[in-house]
């Protein structure tokens, strides 16, 4: 998904010479790849509910693999569009589903860590993005390049469909002897949506701090080349940090407090960068601090879902990140041009992740006061 999703950056000098389309449009095939999330989260979650998830995480891959393979055909913006689309609806239901299955195989053991090491696919995806397909397209064409990107989706594929089992659950069927669609109770639905929200701020954070840190790194006197190669060490970190991350909350049995910490050292990292001294240690830190959080954080529905609400309720979670990813970039985009001052995006990152802090405290205190019905 995340080797899809970073596929057009590196070939968008062939793509856009041979479709003939501008940065505006390129920049619309990259965002569609995100779009469906806003409305079919939920549904997709409501789709592992009912039909279980190795159908779902089948479906989504091929999904991924007809968008690529259409976009890889297109000879006009409107095809590639379409495919843009397609792909991401099979990235929304994957997105949905595989923190479900994990969730259902290690809760109680080791979930953090499993949770962390899911997570840094995607920034190792997007890392093989950017380090092959530029190439590729170069030595071939960028129809190739994207060809590769559904060959992969449809590796992955096989791969499910052969070696994938089921994850035996005890859970109740519904009275027509078939799963409920919607299972969540109220209080799970409560939950999922403060969870949600911490995940929302976490990820609008990450995004706004590697969006727009290389604009304050240029308006500093840095090339677009030096600026580029010194945020992507936060992505590149990422990728042993998070499962490090998980790892340290699951043996330690701390999460809030390496939420907190990490919390408050990527805040601090944001901070001291937007106002000077060393770039690359705030970014180092940046990219080692903000790991806890996230594997804790998204590891947060386990403790409050059952097993049999687990896809309906990762739905309702990813659609609460979904509609802030939609809003919050822009914010930011706003807030640079509204002072002037390429800080600022970079500042609003900073509080973001501090933001997270007090939904945790909410997500806790409910816990407490909330127990789960006997």
């Amino acid at each position: 998904m995340g080797l899809q999703f970073q596929s057009l950056p590196p070939i968008a000098p062939y793509l856009i010479a041979d479709m003939e389309i501008n940065y505006a449009q390129l920049g619309m095939l990259i965002g569609l790849f995100m779009l469906p999330g806003i409305f079919l989260a939920l549904p997709g979650g409501l789709l592992g509910a009912r039909f279980g998830d190795k159908a779902v995480v089948l479906i989504a891959l091929a999904l991924l693999t007809a968008g690529g393979g259409l976009v890889a055909s297109s000879a006009s913006f409107g095809i590639a569009f379409a495919g843009r689309m397609l792909g991401g609806v099979g990235g929304v239901v994957l997105n949905t589903q595989l923190p479900k299955i994990i969730t259902d195989r290690f809760t109680g053991r080791e979930i953090s860590t499993a949770m962390g090491s899911l997570m840094s696919m995607w920034p190792l995806g997007i890392a093989i993005a950017l380090a092959t397909l530029g190439g590729l397209a170069r030595a071939t064409s960028w129809q190739t390049a994207m060809y590769a990107t559904a060959a992969y989706s449809a590796l992955a594929l096989v791969l499910v469909a052969t070696l994938y089992r089921e994850f035996p659950l005890q859970t109740l069927p519904s009275p027509a002897g078939r799963p409920s669609l919607w299972t969540l109770s109220n209080r799970e639905l409560g939950f999922v949506v403060v969870a949600g929200g911490a995940w929302m701020l976490l990820n609008t954070g990450f995004i706004v701090f590697m969006s727009f840190t290389p604009a304050l790194l240029i308006d500093r006197g840095f090339t677009v080349a030096r600026a580029g190669f010194l945020v992507s060490w936060a992505s590149l970190i990422a990728i042993g940090s998070l499962p490090l991350g998980g790892y340290l909350i699951d043996h330690t049995r701390k999460p809030n407090l390496w939420i907190a910490v990490g919390v408050v050292a990527t805040a601090m990292a944001c901070f001291m960068l937007s106002l000077a001294g060393p770039v690359l240690l705030w970014i180092v830190l940046f990219g080692l601090a903000f790991a806890p959080p996230t594997s804790a954080i998204v590891a947060l529905p386990s403790e409050v879902l059952r097993p049999e609400s687990r896809s309906t309720g990762f739905g309702a979670f990813w659609a609460v990140y979904y509609l802030g990813m939609a809003v919050v970039p822009s914010v930011a985009g706003y807030l640079l041009d509204a002072t002037g001052n390429a800080a600022t995006p970079v500042w609003f990152s900073g509080l973001l992740w501090v933001m997270i802090l007090p939904v945790l405290v909410v997500f806790r205190v409910l816990q407490h006061r909330w127990p789960p019905a006997s």
